[in-house]
């Protein structure tokens, strides 16, 4: 696993995640392209946000958005406690103070990240993001550059995004969200579910920023942070 950097973005600090050299931002309609890239305006979406865009743009939207299952099928009979418990369901069993009598059965753990602030981009630039998200396009030329400046502009100047909670940059992966293991004992490794994506749109390599809200819940909003204009281009 490649190890983040940190980087300090005004009074907060951002990581990233092994950033790509070059990142692409795909829009509908030439203004917002120009937008972006001549007077640094980006529109900042929330992860809820994209999963109720399911119904009506099943393209951009994804009613899985932020979530993980993981299940519990024990093959022999097992006391779950507090004590013994996985990460995945200490929290629950020590809220309800009772031991869980495991076997025969499932137990289903329903992780949800919370609602957060997200920019997504895409390391590639084909003609299938193209025909998906809009023909017009922007190169985020230096992806550390820009980050950076947008994270502190966010938590700030416009002060949006959380000053006590790590935000950074990492890769989609596109995988299921759901796992099944057979003993309360058997690891599991907790999923990155703010970045974990449908296994049919592996092709688009998404890269996502994530910050937590400095207020919940967050909402879509238009920023304009000229100094982004100085790390991004039309392409």
């Amino acid at each position: 696993m490649v190890k983040p950097f940190l980087v300090q973005a005004g009074s907060a600090r951002f990581a990233f995640v092994d950033p790509p050299t070059a990142l692409y931002k795909f829009f509908r309609k030439e203004a917002h392209a120009e937008g972006l890239a001549s007077r640094g305006e980006a529109l900042i979406g929330t992860l809820y946000d994209f999963r109720a865009q399911e119904g009506f743009d099943p393209v951009r939207g994804d009613a899985g958005e932020g979530q993980f299952t993981i299940t519990l099928e024990s093959e022999t009979p097992e006391t779950i406690t507090a004590d013994n418990a996985p990460s995945y369901l200490k929290d629950y069993v020590a809220r309800s103070g009772l031991r869980l009598l495991s076997h025969g059965g499932t137990i289903n753990a329903a992780g949800n990240y919370p609602d957060s602030y997200i920019f997504c981009s895409s390391a590639v630039r084909t003609a299938a993001l193209a025909a998906s998200y809009g023909p017009y396009c922007v190169r985020i030329h230096h992806v550390v550059g820009f980050y950076t400046a947008l994270s502190r502009h966010l938590t700030d100047d416009i002060c949006i995004a959380s000053k006590a909670h790590l935000g950074g940059l990492g890769w989609c992966q596109y995988e299921t969200r759901s796992i099944k293991t057979s003993s309360a004992a058997t690891q599991v490794q907790t999923p990155p579910v703010a970045f974990i994506k449908k296994p049919e749109c592996g092709e688009e390599l998404e890269v996502r920023a994530v910050w937590y809200p400095a207020q919940p819940p967050p909402s879509p909003r238009l920023v304009s942070c000229p100094e982004l204009a100085a790390f991004c281009s039309r392409v």
